[in-house]
Order: structure tokens, then C-alpha cells, then sequence
């Protein structure tokens, strides 16, 4: 099944072997400016901003370049927050993760994800999956 892995699947644990055989991962160009924004805080100690390098550098090898937020997603976007706006939901604090299930939505694929409450309210249009 092909999927579109969240942030959090890329800087938590590794998805299982058994977990690997079922899913397809795909990333966003949204997800590795996540990674990206983690390595930018000037506190971060010398030892921890090189394991995180390495990481995205894995990750990017690994995986590719990130699906796009392009047109199509921009329209999924939109589709995205008038379904939660108009079930009198937020989008306040959610826009990252709505705009990789706007990805997901323009790719008709589903999000994999360890933290479903940012993407709470658009089952009807995009599933998402815990590992």
C-alpha cells in the first residue's frame, strides 16, 4: 500500500519489518522542511545536529525527493480546512500536517502517522493510518 509517511514516522522509530513489507513510504517536500527547521536552532548541541544531518541525509537517500506542495495540493488544502472549518473545528496549529494530508489527498493515498490528532476531522476525504 502506498503511503505518506508523517514527520513523525521519520524522526521516531523505525517502521517494523513486517510494517515495511505492507507500506510504500512516500515523503513531502513539507516533512523535509520539518527535519530541516530541527536542525536550525542555534542551541542545539554539536553531537545531536550531526546525528540529525545524518538522518536527513538517510532519509533523502532513502526515499527521494519529497512529493510537492503544488496546485493540486493547494486545492486539497482547501478542501482540507472548509471540512473542518464547517464541522466547527480549527485549523490553528494544524497547518503543517494539513498541508502533508493535502499531498496525501492530491495523491490518493493515505498519511501514516504516530500522532492522529493533527490530522482529527478528514476521514471523510483522507485516511489516516497509526503504524
Amino acid at each position: 500500500m502506498r503511503v505518506v509517511l508523517d514527520t513523525n514516522i521519520l524522526i521516531g522509530a523505525e517502521i517494523q519489518p513486517a510494517q515495511a513489507e505492507r507500506f510504500e513510504g512516500f515523503v513531502t517536500a513539507i516533512s523535509y522542511a520539518e527535519l530541516a527547521f530541527g536542525l536550525a536552532s542555534p542551541s542545539l548541541p554539536t553531537a545531536e545536529r550531526v546525528i540529525r544531518e545524518d538522518r536527513l541525509a538517510r532519509i533523502r537517500e532513502a526515499f527521494g525527493p519529497g512529493l510537492p506542495f503544488d496546485d493540486a495540493a493547494a486545492q486539497s488544502y482547501g478542501l482540507l480546512t472548509q471540512l473542518i472549518l464547517g464541522t466547527g473545528g480549527s485549523v490553528r496549529g494544524r497547518q503543517v500536517d494539513l498541508m502533508i494530508a493535502a499531498i496525501a489527498h492530491s495523491h490518493r493515498m493515505p498519511v501514516l502517522t504516530r500522532d492522529t490528532t493533527g490530522f482529527a476531522g478528514i476521514d471523510p476525504l483522507v485516511q489516516v493510518m497509526a503504524p
